[in-house]
């Protein structure tokens, strides 16, 4: 065979893997915002603050964030804050939206990252049964509540449980 040929072959048979690959990642898009929900976040609504309405259901492909917590001022709070700050760049770059319910008293969030308030932090914290205390929900881009603590989540494990959702291993099971 000559050299040619040797270099028509190749140059083919990346073309197809390539087009295998991009096909796949489409699907795995797909997967990721039509997959039915083996455990649905509870519904809830921000945005008041700023004069919008921002249901959870509408912002199904991407991920959300949710943090409850008694004030913006709580120990706990800040340290899951300080957690999310190191990642925030990646986070945004994946799309994330990040939620802040507070229970007992309002107040601004010492912070760069932005929140949006949940209208109604006390029916929140109960539909997520948190009651009194911090927690912190992690949903992914198909609606599934992913991750629900009552402790600090490190910003890396927020990512990875965005990024590793019940669509995507669902898709890898296949």
């Amino acid at each position: 065979m000559c050299v040619f040929h040797r270099l028509r072959r190749t140059a083919f048979l990346i073309a197809v893997t390539v087009l295998a690959c991009v096909s796949s990642f489409q699907d795995v898009l797909r997967a990721q915002t039509t997959s039915t929900l083996a455990d649905p976040a509870p519904e809830f609504t921000g945005g008041a603050e700023a004069g919008r309405s921002i249901k959870l259901s509408s912002l199904r492909g991407k991920p959300v964030v949710l943090v409850i917590a008694p004030s913006p001022r709580d120990r706990t709070f800040k340290s899951q804050i300080s957690q999310l700050k190191g990642n925030f760049e990646r986070m945004a770059a994946q799309g994330f939206i990040c939620f802040a319910a507070f229970t007992t008293e309002g107040g601004r969030i010492p912070s760069n990252i932005p929140f949006v308030l949940v209208n109604d932090p006390s029916a929140t914290s109960a539909s997520y049964d948190v009651h009194g205390g911090f927690a912190i929900a992690v949903i992914g881009r198909d609606g599934n509540l992913d991750c629900l603590s009552t402790k600090p989540l490190p910003g890396q494990r927020i990512l990875d449980l965005a990024m590793n959702n019940a669509a995507m291993q669902s898709l890898i099971r296949r």
